[in-house]
């Protein structure tokens, strides 16, 4: 029976764990798609209004600002750090919200005996409580139950 208990365990383990890693890569993902945009534009605002202003009025300065500021558009280092920033920032915001079954789910695959089954246990209690809270909505406020207070 001990091997039967401790292949279930196991088994719980790798689901919670591949269960969070997914949700920490899908965030970081999303994050770092709306992190790259923000530097994009920001870094497109700078440049417009630098191009629009000019100290005196000539020619030769506006073409070489036209220039220099299709030269920094181009750039494609700004928005991969953006990128990479945003995909580490939503991440780790992923891991730390989902901090519990993290740990339930290191219990259950690093340990054994009494320890293992407790994460196995943990992580039943955090599924259920998410298949009440987020599914069903049970114990969730939402907007509507706001405004009707």
């Amino acid at each position: 029976m001990g091997i039967v208990s401790n292949i279930i365990c196991k088994t719980a383990g790798i689901a919670g764990m591949g269960a969070v890693l997914y949700d920490a890569y899908t965030v970081g993902s999303e994050q770092s798609y709306r992190t790259s945009q923000k530097y994009t534009a920001d870094r497109f605002e700078k440049i417009v209004s630098a191009q629009r202003t000019l100290t005196d009025e000539s020619h030769v300065a506006s073409a070489m600002q036209n220039k220099i500021a299709d030269l920094r558009m181009s750039n494609p280092l700004i928005p991969f750090w953006g990128r990479v920033k945003g995909f580490f920032e939503g991440s780790l915001e992923s891991l730390g919200n989902n901090i519990i079954p993290v740990a339930c789910a290191s219990l259950a695959l690093l340990t054994k005996g009494f320890l293992s089954k407790a994460g196995a246990a943990g992580l039943g209690g955090c599924a259920l409580y998410a298949i009440l809270n987020e599914g069903f909505g049970i114990g969730k406020n939402t907007p509507i139950d706001e405004a009707q207070k």
